[in-house]
């Protein structure tokens, strides 16, 4: 896959991250709010899908989701950030 692939499927990650951290955020002083409950579990969903994505394309993006197998791999370019 093409760097542009790359970039663009790890933004689509990082916009459902920050939809579901501001959502929580909000929750916070808004713990009633059936709407933002919604929208913060579908961003969640989200997250998760393009993680899961992203992961099986290009490897863990975190080194958390690194297999336990040896040779440890967290260390092998790209990062993920790069």
């Amino acid at each position: 896959m093409a760097a542009n692939d790359r970039a663009q499927m790890l933004r689509k990650l990082q916009e459902a991250d920050f939809v579901a951290y501001d959502l929580m955020l909000y929750l916070d002083t808004h713990p009633n709010c059936q709407t933002a409950l919604t929208e913060f579990k579908e961003a969640v969903e989200k997250g998760r899908q393009y993680r899961r994505e992203f992961e099986a394309v290009y490897g863990p993006i975190t080194a958390k989701a690194s297999s336990a197998a040896a040779p440890w791999q967290w260390s092998k370019d790209p990062w993920p950030w790069n």
